[in-house]
């Protein structure tokens, strides 16, 4: 009887173990231990019968421990149980008591290797990467909230689109609290852990693409960082020269928001690097301004008449004043005046900070306006300042604390639901915190109809959103800056390789020019949906796809755009060129002039540093082309007058003959649309962007009834 028991025992002591160890593994902790623990608790509970026959329970309890702890040790042989088994003590159970045995013998040094290894597990980690040499790899800097929600983001659109990558994170050998937590949450994304730092993680990258990701609490630190890595991969350095590193599928990510990151940055020479200056702020403004524009609650107009937009912003901070700048650009339209609202404690203080950083932004010289006003938005003058604004369209509060930015928001909400005879504006509201914005976007109050009235208050700003492909942000508005980068670089069908090359290199080069092609691209959105159109991303598969075919009836942008008369094409032509003016304004650039804006003064500032620059003065950050296309006033000089100015001092000074087309490229860029968001300069292979193939058809344009009826139906999908 105490054989059958035993054997029993043995085998439960295994499966306990082992359901103990998956468990433990799911919630992303190895616990090899606990399988150790159930083969030495069976080895114990196999050995005691045999021990049993000589000495007593106790003694024989004793001599099993340690003949357990010998087998883990390998200091016994499976002859010292196996001889002494024999048919007359066991009867049937003869053979499957010596196959326990056997197995337990086996599987004890197994385990013993398992913890020694354990100690080593850097070199395990190592081999895990080294034996996955076709997945994309994803290596941030540190283990940290940021780079735990972002590389969870990728990780769980990766897997809904089907796509295998790896995730690295390096400085994973802290052993506080917070880090063993994270580390947990590392290991349910299957993720690699690195002691070492990111400079010292030399990868292949001939057959992958590899993303480095920047990422630690110090922006000074990560800038030094990513010019280090900069340096090992490029020029002579031995990773690059022995073609263990193709320059064309890394992409360095570093995360600073202060100004002299970019100029040292943009100071390196990169040759075929991707490197991408990642400000959260900037980027989660962005993503949100591409999934909710200024029109969101708009009509559109038509006609000759252009209405007022009215864009109230609450808190002057980071996140407040890059939605401003964001709003000035994205916002220029011809059927609507934008007019924005900023309200601050530090009001006074904000317009001079602006009026330092960006001369020309608060000027009344665009197709807007911007007020700042200094107040405390929970005073009791708010709400009077608020009713003086008429109806307001837009809002968005971001007073840097999540707390107080969602109790703004649901302040504006009362405040504007108490209105009579105004439309309800759309808010939103800048919360860092993932689980505060689930919360927000779930806010609502029960109804005498058991039902929820939602307070429609959308959050954005938590980073990790805007790297994942579920709202498609990331995606579209990479695919779009390259299609105008790829514009003007004349990419098409034909083009050869070399020629893709250089339009990306230079895409990357100058983060000026990657952000600049973006909101060119975002702002076509914008044109778009004054002509009734918009863009939508073809789903690659599944019922979205079969959603899509059903209501989506793709248009010709050529066809849309000879429909228009020459009046029509002539406004968004002088559209691209307001919103260009706008944008490089938010940039901090002023016209280059000595003071004026007359054709006169424009020139003699141009003549005075053409030998260094042929067209803007960088180093100065003037610019020629802030000038309107026309002007009925003599005293402001016109593009055309400016552009052929240009022309004539090249030629007067011998410096070779330069045209501008100033005029000319906002056409021609109006005129391409439909090639840009086609992706015709994508090339027969397609390009990769932020880990997805793009290639010709990616995006179409439709008419916005399709796309509502697309998003309509694909919710039911």
């Amino acid at each position: 009887m105490i054989w059958k028991i035993c054997f029993a025992m043995a085998i439960l002591f295994v499966l306990a173990g082992t359901v103990v160890y998956i468990i433990c593994r799911k919630q992303g902790a190895s616990r090899i231990q606990y399988l150790g623990a159930g083969v030495f608790l069976a080895s114990v509970a196999m050995c005691f019968p045999v021990m049993n026959m000589q000495e007593n329970a106790g003694i024989a309890l004793a001599m099993c421990i340690s003949h357990s702890i010998r087998m883990f040790v390998v200091d016994t042989g499976a002859d010292d149980i196996l001889s002494m088994l024999t048919r007359d003590m066991l009867g049937s159970m003869l053979l499957p008591y010596k196959m326990l045995a056997a197995t337990l013998y086996l599987l004890a040094p197994v385990f013993t290797l398992g913890v020694v290894l354990q100690y080593f597990s850097n070199t395990f980690e190592r081999l895990r990467m080294r034996l996955k040499k076709k997945h994309d790899l994803y290596i941030f800097s540190e283990l940290n909230t940021r780079s735990l929600e972002i590389a969870t983001d990728m990780w769980s659109c990766a897997k809904k689109a089907g796509r295998r990558l790896e995730i690295v994170f390096c400085c994973s050998d802290k052993k506080d609290s917070v880090n063993t937590d994270q580390e947990k949450s590392a290991r349910k994304l299957n993720a690699v852990l690195l002691p070492e730092e990111i400079i010292h993680v030399r990868l292949n990258s001939q057959r992958r693409r590899v993303n480095y990701y920047i990422i630690s609490e110090d922006d000074d630190a990560n800038v030094d960082q990513t010019l280090k890595m900069i340096h090992d991969m490029t020029g002579g350095s031995a990773w690059y020269t022995k073609q263990r590193l193709c320059q064309r599928n890394v992409t360095l990510h570093c995360y600073a928001t202060n100004a002299e990151a970019e100029i040292l940055l943009d100071a390196k020479d990169k040759q075929d690097l991707k490197v991408v200056l990642v400000d959260e702020v900037r980027d989660a403004v962005y993503e949100q301004l591409y999934e909710y524009p200024l029109y969101t609650n708009q009509m559109k107009t038509g006609g000759a008449k252009q209405n007022t937009l009215t864009l109230l912003i609450v808190g002057g901070g980071k996140a407040g004043c890059e939605f401003l700048k964001a709003a000035v650009w994205s916002g220029q339209m011809i059927s609507y005046k934008l007019n924005i609202h900023l309200f601050d404690l530090e009001g006074t203080n904000l317009q001079e900070r602006l009026e330092e950083e960006c001369p020309e932004l608060l000027a009344e010289e665009g197709n807007y306006q911007i007020c700042i006003h200094e107040g405390d938005v929970f005073s009791g003058t708010m709400q009077s300042e608020l009713d003086a604004l008429g109806q307001v369209d837009y809002c968005v509060s971001a007073l840097g604390d999540d707390e107080r930015s969602i109790r703004a928001a649901v302040w504006m909400r009362r405040h504007f639901c108490a209105k009579t005879g105004y439309t309800k504006p759309f808010i939103c509201a800048y919360v860092q915190s993932l689980a505060k914005k689930m919360a927000v976007s779930e806010l609502s109050e029960n109804t005498r109809r058991k039902t929820s009235l939602s307070y429609d208050i959308v959050p954005f700003g938590c980073g990790g959103v805007y790297y994942g492909n579920e709202s498609d942000a990331a995606f579209v508005l990479e695919y779009l800056g390259l299609g105008v980068q790829s514009h003007y670089f004349r990419l098409n069908r034909g083009s050869d390789a070399e020629s893709q090359r250089y339009a990306v290199q230079n895409f990357y080069e100058k983060q000026g020019n990657r952000r600049s092609s973006i909101a060119n691209g975002m702002h076509i959105n914008t044109k778009l949906w004054e002509m009734g159109y918009g863009i939508l991303r073809v789903p690659e598969k599944g019922e979205e796809l079969e959603c899509y075919r059903r209501c989506v009836k793709p248009v010709d942008f050529a066809e849309i755009l000879a429909s228009l008369s020459e009046t029509e094409r002539a406004a968004y032509y002088n559209l691209e060129h307001e919103r260009w003016m706008a944008y490089v304004r938010t940039e901090g650039w002023r016209l280059a002039s000595n003071g004026g804006r007359t054709l006169a003064e424009i020139r003699a500032c141009y003549e005075l540093y053409c030998e260094e620059f042929k067209n803007q003065n960088y180093l100065a950050k003037m610019h020629p082309a802030l000038v309107p296309i026309e002007s009925d006033d003599p005293s402001v000089a016109t593009l055309q007058q400016v552009d052929d100015m240009i022309v004539q001092v090249n030629r007067e000074k011998g410096l070779g003959e330069y045209y501008p087309d100033y005029v000319q490229s906002d056409v021609e860029l109006v005129d391409h649309i439909g090639e840009i968001v086609s992706g015709v300069w994508c090339g027969p292979e397609g390009m990769q962007i932020a880990g997805t193939l793009a290639k010709e058809g990616t995006c179409v344009i439709c008419s916005l009834e399709d796309i509502h009826r697309y998003q309509e139906e694909r919710k039911s999908c």
